[in-house]
């Protein structure tokens, strides 16, 4: 298996904010505090608020695309609410499950609902 050291990069889950030092073919390779995986943020103090909050943004952006169709009266109101839950909320909800939500990011999606 080749690695491609350029590519390569370490991040410590820490709340000490620790580093590591490793190398590769005599090379150091890069600390990170965040990284995307998957399409998801991940970062060393394990929180979700910077996901949640590029989520929420995500989402908006995804209502503002379709905003004619999902704000239009010739549907009825239960099509509307599908739409959104597909179009809107999918994009929100990609990879909470691994999302550490406190008090804070609670309210911030709770918020989002009402907007």
């Amino acid at each position: 298996m080749k690695i491609n050291k350029r590519k390569t990069k370490i991040l410590v889950a820490s709340r000490k904010g620790t580093q590591a030092d490793c190398m590769l073919g005599g090379e150091k390779i890069e600390n990170v505090d965040a990284f995307t995986f998957l399409g998801s943020k991940i970062t060393s103090d394990g929180k979700s608020y910077t996901e949640i909050w590029s989520r929420i943004n995500q989402a908006k952006t995804a209502f503002n695309k379709k905003h004619a169709l999902l704000t239009s009266n010739s549907m009825t109101i239960q099509l509307r609410k599908r739409l959104i839950k597909t179009f809107v909320w999918s994009v929100l909800l990609y990879g909470s499950e691994t999302w550490t939500i406190g008090e804070r990011g609670q309210k911030r999606i709770e918020a989002f609902e009402m907007w």
